[in-house]
């Protein structure tokens, strides 16, 4: 089983930094990666969370996300990025906050203040990254230690791109810059590339508050172009209960050049169901932990993220049987996720 788990866990690991060297180069930062799937919308705040976490695995991954939000980080949405660390757990409190303290001080940009931690030295240091080889740098970079991580001193290569507007996967940073940094955004595309649905769905696959959001959505379908599906007047329910809101896509069209509107990915919860792997399977050299706590806490994870998996079709890839024994459901899991996130 040892053997099996530290295979699960590499092989994890990889597909999780390929998806999201993918992403990130498709908004503009340097790298020889792929591009992401045109079908599936990058989600900016997810990406920037996983990045805090699984990408202390890879330096250079996490140094260029740096230099894109160097340059593009006002198009990110502090609200909703806080929102979703909160709502999934997804991302490292402290090195978000070291992002952010360096963003703040050496970008020009004040905004990310407000998730940096002021006067938070801390006694115990650690490494920024994990899991590379080579010997402790001489300097270490003053804003990131100031949060308890070491590293050397940052320096950008200045090479990262605009994202390509008509590109599918970009649309949300696209029309942000268009529109500015909102939640009409989220609304917009999260309907546009999918079903009808009711503000409480929304509100769930979007990350806000439903009471702010029910507020949004009816301002919204005064411009006529978010439109309202009611229940037949034979229903008794309460009025506005069970109203579905839909987008026409052929209104959006221009947003991609005609081509068709990407899908929206729950990739909050996808990024933390491969962190957990990370997270509960020691890396090697490191403390053994039983199979049986280990499948527990992968089980957790999927009961907490299943909902969202699952609307957007990503549970039966996995090929997991709910009463599953902890060792039948780390097999299935090593057998299928590491394949599943490295399609995505």
């Amino acid at each position: 089983m040892d053997t099996l788990l530290l295979s699960f866990r590499a092989r994890c690991l990889e597909a999780m930094l390929d998806l999201l060297w993918r992403q990130w180069c498709s908004l503009g930062v340097a790298g020889h990666s792929g591009p992401a799937a045109e079908n599936h919308l990058i989600d900016p705040e997810a990406l920037a969370l996983a990045t805090v976490s699984v990408g202390r695995h890879d330096a250079r991954l996490f140094d260029e996300a740096l230099d894109w939000l160097r340059k593009y980080g006002s198009l990110i949405n502090l609200q909703r990025l806080k929102n979703l660390q909160r709502s999934t757990g997804l991302g490292d409190e402290s090195v978000l906050c070291g992002v952010a303290a360096w963003l703040a001080s050496h970008a020009a940009q004040p905004r990310w203040k407000a998730l940096a931690r002021s006067g938070s030295n801390r006694k115990l240091i650690q490494p920024l990254f994990l899991g590379i080889k080579g010997s402790p740098a001489h300097e270490t970079d003053p804003v990131f230690l100031a949060q308890g991580l070491a590293r050397s001193p940052v320096q950008m290569r200045g090479m990262s791109r605009a994202p390509r507007p008509i590109y599918p996967p970009n649309l949300m940073i696209a029309l942000r810059a268009l529109i500015g940094v909102s939640a009409r955004v989220e609304v917009i595309l999260c309907l546009a590339g999918g079903a009808p649905a009711h503000a409480s769905e929304i509100a769930r696959l979007t990350c806000y508050a439903p009471r702010t959001l029910q507020a949004l959505l009816q301002e919204m379908t005064l411009s006529g172009h978010l439109l309202i599906q009611e229940p037949s007047g034979f229903e008794k329910v309460r009025k506005g209960a069970n109203r579905r809101y839909h987008l026409q896509p052929t209104d959006w069209a221009f947003l991609t050049n005609g081509r068709p509107l990407p899908q929206w990915l729950p990739w909050a919860a996808i990024f933390s169901l491969g962190r957990q792997v990370l997270t509960a399977i020691p890396a090697p050299g490191e403390k053994g932990r039983h199979p049986a706590v280990i499948s527990s806490k992968l089980r957790e994870s999927l009961v907490t993220h299943g909902q969202a998996l699952a609307s957007a079709g990503l549970l039966p890839a996995l090929d997991l049987r709910p009463e599953a024994p902890g060792d039948e459901l780390l097999r299935t899991l090593a057998e299928h996720l590491p394949a599943a996130i490295a399609r995505l």
